[in-house]
C-alpha cells in the first residue's frame, strides 16, 4: 500500500476535515494575527466516535490531540515534543531533521516518541496533501509545501531554517519549506517511516513523513549546524508545523 492509508480510513477522516476546516482564514493572517473573537466549532457525536477510532480526543479547548500530538485547529497547524540530538555537526552534515530513537541518531538535530503515522494523519486533518517531493510529476503532484518552527523551552518560536547553513554557500539556507510526502505502508499498516526512523529527512532518502525539496536534499551540500545558535544537546523543544502556502482546498473556492 504506497503511501495511502485505507479507504474507510479516509472516508472517516474526510468527516472531521470538514469539520476541522471551518477555521477562521489562518493563512491570510500573519503569525499573531489569526483572529480570536468566535469560539472553535465543536464536533458532533459521530465527529467525535470516528476521533476515537483514529486514536485522538477533543481537548477542553477544542483542539485535537492525537497521541502526543496536539492539531490546532484555528491555526491550521500542529505541534508536539522533540529533543535536540545535534547540537554541533562540525566538519559533517545532518542528513535528518527530526528522527525516532530507531533512526540515524549521529546525523539528526532533533529526536522524538511521536508515532509518525499520528503527524501524517494530522497533516491530513488540517488541510494538507501528500505527494511527491518535486513539482512537475505527470501522476503524482508536488505534496503541500509546509513550513517547521522550533520553540525551544522558554524560548522564542523561530523557523528551523535560522539553526541551518548550507555548507556550498557558508549561508543560512532558504526557507522553501518541507514537502508532505507521506509515508508507504506495508501490510498490516506498518510504517515504514517508523520502521526506518524518520520524521522529517534533509537528505531525501527512505521513508519519512516529510521530505526536503531543495537542491541540499539532493546531497548537493551538506546542510550543517549553525554554531551557537541552538540548545544544549537533549533539551526539551516543540515542533510546530504549518502552510508555508494556502492548502489547495482553499485554493479551490
Amino acid at each position: 500500500m504506497r503511501r495511502t492509508i485505507v479507504a474507510v480510513l479516509l472516508v472517516s477522516m474526510a468527516m472531521l476535515i470538514s469539520s476541522c476546516g471551518i477555521f477562521p482564514s489562518a493563512q491570510n493572517a500573519g503569525k499573531g494575527e489569526v483572529k480570536l473573537d468566535k469560539p472553535l466549532p465543536p464536533l458532533s457525536d459521530a465527529e467525535k466516535r470516528i476521533l476515537e477510532k483514529i486514536g485522538g480526543e477533543l481537548l477542553p479547548d477544542q483542539n485535537i490531540r492525537i497521541g502526543n500530538i496536539i492539531i490546532h485547529r484555528r491555526e491550521k497547524e500542529v505541534s508536539f515534543p522533540a529533543q535536540m540530538c545535534i547540537t554541533d555537526t562540525g566538519e559533517y552534515g545532518i542528513e535528518v531533521l527530526i528522527a525516532l530513537k530507531n533512526g540515524r541518531l549521529h546525523e539528526a538535530l532533533l529526536l522524538t516518541d511521536i508515532e509518525p503515522i499520528n503527524l501524517q494523519l494530522a497533516l491530513f486533518l488540517i488541510g494538507a496533501e501528500n505527494g511527491a517531493r518535486l513539482p512537475g510529476g505527470k501522476n503524482i503532484p508536488q505534496g503541500s509545501l509546509m513550513n517547521i518552527d522550533i520553540q525551544p523551552e522558554n524560548g522564542q518560536r523561530i523557523p528551523v531554517e535560522k539553526w541551518l547553513l548550507d555548507s556550498g554557500t557558508g549561508k543560512q539556507i532558504n526557507r522553501e519549506g518541507w514537502v508532505f510526502v507521506g509515508s508507504s505502508y506495508e501490510q498490516g499498516m506498518r510504517c515504514l517511516a517508523k520502521e526506518e526512523g524518520n520524521v522529517v529527512n534533509v537528505l531525501s532518502m527512505g521513508n519519512t513523513i516529510l521530505d526536503n525539496p531543495a537542491d541540499v536534499g539532493n546531497l548537493k551540500h551538506d546542510v550543517q549546524v549553525k554554531e551557537g545558535t541552538v540548545p544544549k544537546r537533549d533539551s526539551p523543544v516543540t515542533v510546530f508545523i504549518s502552510f508555508a502556502e494556502k492548502p489547495k482546498a482553499e485554493e479551490k473556492k
